[in-house]
C-alpha cells in the first residue's frame, strides 16, 4: 500500500511510521486502509457539504474512540489509544480544524435532522426558520 507523501508529512513521524509498517495479511491492509481513509477525510480542507460531513464523521469517530474504532485499529494491528492520541495531537496543534463554512454545514445537518424528527407542524416550521437563517448566514447575509 502506498501513501501520498503530503499525507505522511502532515501526520507526523510517529503515525507515519506506524502506517508504513509492512503488513502480512490482506485483512490488516484492509483495516489500515479504513484508518487512512478516515484520516484523509479528517484533514480535508474542502468546504463542500459532503466533504464536510465526511470530515466531521471521521473526526467524531477518532475523538469518541468507539468499539468499532478500536476493532478497526486492532484489525490493523495498531493500538487504538496511540492512534487516537496522535489524532488529538493534530487537533490540539490546529493541524486539523474546521473552517467557519464547514461549521455552518455541520449546524445545517444537525438542524435538518431535527426537522426530519419533528413531531408537529409548528416544531417543523420553527426549525425551518432556523435552517433558512443558517443558509443566509452561510451565504453572507447575516442578520
Amino acid at each position: 500500500m502506498s501513501y501520498a507523501p503530503s499525507l505522511l508529512k502532515f501526520l507526523g513521524i510517529k503515525l507515519s511510521l506506524e502506517l508504513l509498517r509492512p503488513k502480512e495479511y490482506a485483512e490488516q491492509r484492509l483495516f489500515k486502509a479504513i484508518l487512512v481513509q478516515a484520516l484523509e477525510d479528517a484533514i480535508n480542507s474542502s468546504s463542500f457539504k459532503k466533504d464536510t460531513y465526511y470530515k466531521y464523521d471521521s473526526h467524531i469517530w477518532f475523538v469518541d474512540g468507539s468499539e468499532v474504532f478500536k476493532d478497526i485499529c486492532w484489525g490493523a494491528e495498531m493500538d487504538p489509544d496511540f492512534i487516537r492520541g496522535e489524532y488529538l495531537k493534530l487537533v490540539d496543534s490546529s493541524k486539523i480544524h474546521f473552517t467557519k463554512l464547514q461549521l455552518s454545514w455541520i449546524k445545517y445537518r444537525e438542524l435538518y435532522r431535527k426537522y426530519r424528527n419533528a413531531n408537529t407542524k409548528e416544531e417543523r416550521r420553527y426549525i425551518k426558520t432556523l435552517i433558512v437563517k443558517e443558509n443566509l448566514k452561510r451565504l453572507g447575509y447575516e442578520e
